[in-house]
């Protein structure tokens, strides 16, 4: 075995095996016409690996993120981009709203409060 290709195509035969779960490699070996002691770290490494790289799924709303950021939709409005940020700053957005708000809202009644005052004062 001296070309690369032969020996990927050994070691993704011998993957398959081992994911499928088939304990007898001898056939494999044979057709490529290897000594086992040549893949012997090759077997230990895919059965490490495949023993440590566990599948995961992920969340519906990750998967609906990631769409919708590869597609980049136009459908981006304020709240979703609220709805996008972590709890903390969408805790600390919420509040700053309240407080202009609250501000506008003093400034304007004040406001008012002033111009009633001045016309209850006769002008002399």
């Amino acid at each position: 075995m001296t070309q690369p290709s032969e020996l990927q195509n050994l070691l993704s035969a011998v993957t398959d095996a081992i994911l499928a779960e088939e304990a007898d490699l001898d056939n494999i070996l044979a057709q490529y016409q290897v000594p086992r002691e040549q893949v012997t770290g090759f077997v230990a490494l895919i059965k490490n690996l495949h023993q440590a790289l566990v599948g995961v799924q992920p969340s519906k709303r990750f998967v609906r993120r990631l769409k919708q950021d590869l597609i980049a939709t136009g459908n981006v409005n304020v709240l979703v981009r609220v709805r996008s940020l972590p709890p903390r700053v969408q805790i600390a957005a919420g509040i700053a709203l309240v407080a202009g708000f609250m501000i506008i809202s003093r400034r304007r009644l004040m406001t008012d409060a002033q111009e009633e005052t001045q016309e209850r004062v006769p002008a002399s």
